[in-house]
């Protein structure tokens, strides 16, 4: 789906490399590279402004960067089941090709 629109996705949280391929391993795979900010801890999410504080970890997030690496939309969830691909895919579809 991301792939017809020239898009790549890609998964980051604070947790350390092993924690994460846990995780994945746990949810039978994940069809997407994920990424480590675990060191220094959360300097990628706090650049995003979506590290949170109280907990150590990243908010739940999803970020539209353009190829220019212009963010062009940003979005923190509450729980992973308020995300709608629908909507992200609409946040792609506005991308300057």
């Amino acid at each position: 789906m991301f792939e017809e629109k020239d898009t790549q996705v890609l998964g980051i949280s604070t947790d350390a490399r092993a924690t994460q391929t846990a995780y994945a391993t746990s949810l039978g795979g994940v069809p997407f590279p994920i990424l480590t900010d675990f060191h220094p801890h959360g300097k990628i999410a706090q650049a995003y402004g979506i590290f949170n504080d109280a907990n150590g970890a990243f908010r739940r997030a999803v970020i539209v960067i353009d190829k220019h690496g212009i963010v062009r939309f940003k979005k923190t969830y509450t729980t992973a089941a308020d995300l709608k691909v629908a909507d992200i895919m609409a946040e792609v579809d506005k991308l300057p090709k």
